[in-house]
């Protein structure tokens, strides 16, 4: 057991040097030397409220997503406790941070969540819903944050940044559409998958995921007006969380950007990021935030540093004791009459 557990390890160590060299790149390219002077990282005005909201912004963004976790799984009537939904929520992130355009996300999270004796089908119902959470939000955020940049003048966006990041909106937006009204395309995937030669004697079980997926797809169709609202409320708590967090700093270091437009930066940046071969974005995001702030090369430098270290980077800390204390969790409950029939049924060749 300890070879495998070592090997992982220094592949952990691997790609977080990695992604750290990638997001030092990116400072440099906007900083340059000052990147490198100890001056740069001293705070220029110490204000309690203003590490208040940092602090508070830190907590909410690494807590608040898992609530989103835990309803959408007591949406389908498994009863999750918040704990295990943080524990889900942290390794998940974690394993999208070790792997390019964050794709690691996605299987960790269906692990994670089996390991928690959440069936497969519903599993993968959960992370297509979050990914359908955070598509909307972007789909709304970015077209009004690149509006508001280019009407307050305050900060310019290369047009080839504006030109990508609406072609994003628009690929969030069909992507939404398709995945919350057709479940049958996931459902035919996983059909399709069961079907290959790698999969094939597992196709009874993939048969039963493909099943309870077109249930946990329906469920969020059929979920009561007020559980869909707190869904997208906590979604955007989430994201705009991480966002003023840098506020926050570049505040801290002297830079006096507007909460709007700040959101209305990352908003574009992040979405952006997606299509990013690197972890997290490493390198492309920091470069870009530093380069359209401009303002005070070594304190934007500074504020950016921290930002990562803060909203990104510790998940290398929080992500391996969190899937530790996931492998401890007890399986979540099922309450009696939770695996009802749902208002539409799935096809019957299913």
């Amino acid at each position: 057991m300890a070879g495998p557990a070592h090997e992982l390890l220094k592949r952990v160590i691997v790609i977080l040097a990695l992604s750290l060299a990638l997001g030092f790149g990116g400072l440099y390219l906007a900083a340059g030397g000052a990147l490198f002077r100890v001056d740069t990282y001293r705070v220029q005005d110490p204000s309690f409220p203003i590490f208040l909201v940092f602090l508070t912004a830190l907590i909410g963004q690494w807590s608040v997503p898992a609530f989103k976790i835990q309803l959408l799984c007591m949406s389908q009537g498994i009863s999750m406790p918040y704990r295990p939904a943080l524990y889900t929520h942290l390794v998940a992130v974690f394993g999208a941070a070790i792997t390019p355009n964050n794709t690691g996300g996605v299987p960790t999270t269906v692990a994670a969540l089996g390991r928690l004796g959440v069936p497969l089908g519903k599993g993968i119902g959960v992370i297509v819903q979050i990914f359908v959470l955070d598509l909307i939000f972007f789909s709304w955020t970015t077209p009004l944050g690149i509006g508001y940049l280019i009407y307050s003048r305050t900060i310019h966006l290369p047009v080839s940044a504006n030109i990508l990041a609406f072609a994003a909106v628009v690929l969030a937006i069909a992507a939404a559409v398709i995945l919350t009204r057709y479940p049958r395309v996931i459902v035919r995937l996983i059909l399709t998958m069961a079907k290959w030669p790698l999969f094939r004697r597992f196709d009874s079980g993939m048969l039963k995921a493909a099943r309870d997926y077109y249930r946990s797809a329906n469920a969020y169709l059929n979920m009561p007006a007020s559980t869909w609202l707190v869904l997208h409320l906590v979604t955007a708590i989430g994201w705009i969380s991480g966002f003023v967090i840098l506020w926050a700093l570049l505040h801290l270091y002297g830079i006096g950007a507007s909460l709007l437009t700040t959101l209305a930066l990352l908003s574009s940046i992040t979405l952006i990021s997606n299509f990013i071969p690197t972890p997290g974005g490493s390198g492309f995001i920091e470069a870009a935030v530093s380069l359209s702030v401009g303002a005070g090369a070594g304190s934007i430098a500074a504020a950016v540093l921290v930002w990562r270290l803060t909203s990104f980077y510790l998940i290398f800390l929080l992500g391996p004791p969190a899937g530790w204390l996931l492998y401890l969790s007890p399986p979540v409950v099922f309450p009696k009459g939770s695996e009802t029939t749902p208002k539409r049924e799935p096809e019957k060749r299913l």
